[in-house]
């Protein structure tokens, strides 16, 4: 997810399977003891669960690689297939219209203004406890504060020309004279003099803006400018809460424990999305990228999977009414549904 509301592309990706057979048919050409890890599960009937990721596969998502790793799902009894791809916008229709039961994970506000269009969205919880989105520039190129954008050149992403609007407003400069363009994800834009600035998340393409220049690179982050959303929400369909609420609550307790693992094993983590994800993907861009999600995660050495606060949803809705982003509003009593939680 790289904007206010924008939904990313959905591909179809093979399903990922449970290890244990090939662990059990390389003991038995050693002559070694082996335990076969589905023993367990494997005259159980498994649950068919569909997660549809908004982005790519990479360290954003590194609890639920390690949870299918590790076996989290299959003590749920789950059987998961992850999907993901960049930017379109269908990952709350592909979530609820998937046949098979499915989750999603999308941005705070984004859930908001599809509940406001009549999606039957159930909010389940979140990953991030703030939104990662920001913008990043080339210090010492006259940009000191993040009011030095309102008369620059912006790059963005989709519709992100609202947030970065939106929040210069709130901090009462002229934007008559800002410019805004649909740009890519690659800082060369910023790099090669495109634009001044150019929109971004904290835990991906910053990360890598740090990684060709250090110390030069600079990054506004929206939450400190008045952007109260969290990111890497995870919702599912109302139906799925009122059919298969032991679930929902098994999906969200092998999540927990994917990423408690995969942050206690951050080299190990990096090592599998390469060798089983993304290996066209960067080691050390990776580790970095984990790091800062943890930030967003666990903020000041907190629990994963903290509840989501009604009261940030509530600003959130007043922004997007005030700026005429959506029509109608949402019942957050009946959209947050997080007695899941473990």
């Amino acid at each position: 997810m790289r904007s206010l509301l924008s939904f990313p592309k959905l591909k179809s990706s093979p399903k990922i399977w449970f290890p244990g057979a090939l662990a059990l048919a390389l003991g038995i050409m050693l002559g070694c003891e082996t335990v076969d890890e589905n023993e367990e599960t494997a005259g159980l009937e498994m649950e068919k669960v569909v997660m549809q990721f908004d982005w790519i596969f990479n360290a954003q998502f590194a609890g639920f690689y390690q949870a299918v790793e590790q076996g989290f799902f299959a003590e749920e009894e789950i059987e998961l297939e992850m999907r993901g791809g960049p930017t379109t916008p269908h990952i709350v229709d592909g979530t609820l219209n998937e046949p098979a039961i499915s989750f999603g994970s999308s941005e705070s506000n984004v859930l908001i203004a599809e509940a406001a269009m009549g999606k039957d969205l159930r909010i389940i919880g979140t990953m991030f406890q703030s939104s990662p989105m920001g913008w990043m520039y080339v210090r010492g190129n006259e940009i000191e504060s993040f009011t030095d954008l309102a008369d620059k050149r912006v790059g963005v992403h989709d519709d992100g020309w609202r947030v970065i609007k939106l929040l210069l407003q709130k901090q009462g400069v002229d934007i008559s004279n800002l410019e805004t363009f649909n740009c890519d994800y690659d800082p060369k834009v910023i790099l090669e003099g495109e634009a001044d600035a150019m929109q971004c998340y904290y835990i991906d393409e910053f990360v890598k803006l740090e990684q060709m220049i250090g110390e030069k690179a600079g990054v506004f982050l929206a939450r400190d400018f008045g952007y109260d959303a969290f990111s890497q929400v995870m919702f599912t369909h109302a139906e799925t809460i009122e059919k298969y609420p032991e679930v929902v609550e098994g999906f969200l307790r092998a999540v927990k424990k994917g990423w408690a693992h995969a942050f206690e094993n951050p080299e190990e983590t990096v090592d599998l999305i390469i060798s089983k994800y993304s290996p066209e993907l960067d080691r050390d861009y990776q580790l970095g990228s984990l790091a800062k999600i943890e930030e967003l995660m666990v903020p000041d050495g907190g629990e994963l999977l903290q509840p989501i606060e009604s009261s940030v949803l509530t600003a959130g809705q007043e922004h997007l009414l005030k700026y005429k982003l959506i029509e109608g509003t949402v019942d957050f009593d009946k959209i947050l549904q997080q007695q899941f939680l473990p």
